[in-house]
């Protein structure tokens, strides 16, 4: 009986003890969509490094977020390097991030990235979409090529 009692304590101390995922997500954090290994993420700031074809790369990216959807919250946007910006926007539709808060904060998204030319009729929407003003909004003219991103997963740290 005593040899019972004595293994019980270590089954559950080796139980309570044990090894925590590599892939555990961060301790403050909100989750959006579906869930994904994080064990490889590759800092936006050097992204753009390793696309340079057209095609499209599935990868999971960690960067700031510079503004979201104020409206639904159907994008946000990261901020690459001084330059440039990479717009996330959400599979199917599917998920939403808040319209509001986030801005500054760290995300890892998860999914595919694609270098392709946005509309001028689409980049006014989403410069309405952000709050911009008419003006703002009227002087865009060209189409603008840019990296977009399709998160199939989103994780928000605080």
């Amino acid at each position: 009986m005593k040899n019972i009692v004595i293994i019980s304590i270590l089954c559950i101390s080796l139980f309570a003890c044990g090894k925590k995922n590599a892939t555990q997500e961060p301790q403050n954090f909100q989750t959006y969509g579906e869930s994904f290994d994080q064990t490889t993420v590759t800092d936006l700031s050097t992204f753009a490094s390793l696309t340079s074809a057209p095609d499209s790369v599935m990868v999971t990216i960690k960067g700031e977020i510079e503004k979201t959807c104020a409206v639904k919250g159907c994008w946000m946007q990261l901020k690459a390097n001084n330059d440039h910006s990479m717009r996330v926007t959400f599979k199917d539709y599917g998920f939403f991030v808040p319209k509001s808060g986030a801005e500054g904060k760290t995300a890892i998204v998860n999914g595919y990235c694609v270098k392709q030319e946005t509309s001028v009729d689409e980049l006014r929407h989403y410069a309405q979409d952000a709050g911009e003003s008419e003006e703002y909004i009227n002087s865009i003219t060209t189409p603008k090529t840019e990296y977009n991103f399709v998160a199939s997963g989103v994780i928000i740290e605080d």
